[in-house]
């Protein structure tokens, strides 16, 4: 599955807020820097919410942690070291995944060959 350059900064954008909020809920740090990254977060699923539902699926089909559910359960904070230690880890899984893609090559010759090919059957 390729990516805009666009979607990938979206993915960028994915990896670090995700991080960013695992990292405070680990250091247990200020709340400001992690509710700023709950509404970058909430922002971005607004506004992207088909390159999310394409991560979605992809996630699903290689059985990687679905950024999309992941942060559909940032919401509920969690109440005991159990239950943030497992929302750090699917935090950890799903920068990973996120981090795989954005590593992929970009290889412009195939991308003009795969425009061409879609001029093509448009015409």
């Amino acid at each position: 599955m390729g990516f805009t350059t666009t979607e990938r900064e979206k993915l960028g954008v994915l990896v670090n807020n995700i991080s960013i909020y695992a990292t405070q809920l680990v250091m247990r740090g200020g709340s400001e820097i992690l509710m700023r990254s709950l509404t970058n977060l909430a922002k971005l699923r607004k506004e992207q919410e088909d390159l999310l539902k394409r991560l979605d699926e992809l996630a699903r089909e290689q059985n990687e942690e679905s950024p999309l559910r992941v942060i559909e359960d940032l919401r509920t904070v969690p109440v005991d070291l159990a239950q943030m230690l497992t929302l750090v880890r699917r935090c950890l899984l799903a920068s990973a995944f996120l981090g795989h893609l954005l590593a992929q090559p970009i290889h412009p010759q195939e991308e003009a060959a795969q425009v061409l090919t879609r001029e093509r059957q448009l015409h």
